[in-house]
Order: structure tokens, then sequence, then C-alpha cells
């Protein structure tokens, strides 16, 4: 992470998907448009790559606007809660009701390296107490 970053960086991977980073908490935030399937699972997988590359103790997804995660969004999930290796982990704000139902039925909430916020508020919160610990 080079900062403050106040501009959005965009990645869209057609009509279905789009994600843009910025790091309004002092961490890597995503906010993922869209549909997460197996024909825009690559885009998230690079911007995510893109971020983890810095070595943030947090990484947060903001799916708020996600209309649908399908098994290879979620393997994506899986795979970067195993990338932090306990020293940190992957936060998901604001998923529907049909994309929270998946993380729960697959254990991925119970995991020690994820976290799930109702909103930003929640997840801004969570960082200030790690900060103050």
């Amino acid at each position: 992470m080079n900062g403050p970053d106040i501009s959005p960086h965009f990645k869209a991977a057609g009509p279905q998907f789009d994600s843009q980073v910025s790091y309004r908490f002092g961490v890597p935030l995503v906010y993922v448009k869209g549909e997460l399937d197996h024909d825009t699972v690559s885009s998230l997988r690079g911007v995510i790559e893109k971020e983890m590359s810095d070595g943030p103790e947090v990484l947060l997804l903001d799916f708020s606007e996600l209309s649908y995660m399908d098994s290879g969004g979620l393997s994506l999930m899986f795979e970067t809660v195993q990338r932090f290796k306990g020293s940190g982990w992957l936060g998901t704000v604001a998923p529907n009701h049909g994309v929270l139902r998946l993380l729960e039925l697959t254990g991925l909430v119970d995991h020690a390296g994820f976290r799930l916020f109702a909103d930003l508020r929640a997840a801004s919160a969570a960082l200030d107490a790690r900060s103050d610990a």
C-alpha cells in the first residue's frame, strides 16, 4: 500500500462485473459489483493479486452491490483466506442473502482468517479495534 489513494481504480470484466479499489480505511477495500462467477472471477483474482502483493494484514471486499456468486467466486474467497496464513484476514461487507448463505453453508464464515460485516461502519470499527490492540 502506498498511502491514501483518493482516486478509484476500476477493473471491468464485462457488463455483469465491475470492481473498484480504494484505501478508505488504510487497507485495500475492493468494491465488487455484479456477478462473480467462472466467467468473471479472473478479473477479481487479478485485483486481489495486485493488492496482496503489498502484504496487507487485511483485505476488505464490499459485496453490497454483488448480486451473485458461484463456486468460482467462493473458491477465490477460500484461496484468499489461505494466503493470509494466520497473519491477517479477509473481510466481506454487506453480502446479500444468497451470497451470505453460500458463505455460511461452506463454513467460510467460521474460518479464523475470515470476517463478515453488515456494513462499512462495522468493518471500520473492527479495523479501529485491531489498531488499538
